[in-house]
């Protein structure tokens, strides 16, 4: 399926929404107001991505999300090591000492901000079309770019599904990071609920 340029003006105008949703939330969680861009939305052929990706090596952080209720989909957030630390720094700044003392810190704090971003996106989904979308707890991934999303697409089915990317750029006091929202699909089910 290739979205028409309506629906992809739609689902671009549902992430950037949800994206925005998510903002207040991290700037609690971190006692600073976030600033948070999202480029639009494309899809993307798996194969083409996968050779973008094999030609970085540099090692990612990325948090992956499965939902199976009434919108068949995965959600894979990917952050670059550097914007991964300067997230963490961020966010754990206000906690001090207690937080810096846990084992796995970037891991649990990346599942967390990625759990924000995209219960921000499905929120803004299931609010527009009223539907149930109930995403799986993070499962934290780590590896060069290549290596994790070869991990997320275990599911992926040519046939069936749709790949979306968009970028995302986020800034707070003393931060500045970025990171990738790859959202698999069902390609039947979101051309059901674009066209509701």
């Amino acid at each position: 399926m290739n979205l028409t340029l309506a629906q992809k003006e739609i689902v671009t105008r549902l992430i950037e929404s949800g994206v925005n949703r998510s903002t207040e939330l991290l700037g609690r969680m971190s006692h600073t107001k976030w600033g948070i861009v999202t480029s639009s939305i494309n899809e993307i052929p798996v194969v083409r991505l996968l050779s973008w990706y094999q030609r970085e090596n540099a090692p990612h952080v990325g948090a992956r999300f499965k939902s199976r209720a009434d919108v068949p989909l995965e959600i894979l957030i990917l952050f670059p090591a550097k914007s991964s630390n300067s997230v963490t720094t961020a966010v754990t700044k206000p906690y001090g000492e207690r937080m810096g003392k846990l084992p796995d810190l970037v891991k649990l704090t990346i599942g967390e901000v990625s759990n924000v971003l995209a219960q921000g996106v499905i929120g803004a989904v299931a609010d527009e079309y009223d539907l149930t979308i109930i995403l799986s707890v993070p499962e934290v991934l780590q590896g060069s770019k290549a290596e994790i999303l070869s991990t997320v697409l275990g599911d992926y089915d040519g046939r069936e599904d749709i790949l979306m990317m968009s970028h995302i750029d986020m800034y707070a006091e003393n931060l500045s990071a970025d990171c990738s929202m790859i959202i698999i699909v069902n390609a039947e089910s979101l051309r059901r609920i674009l066209t509701h």
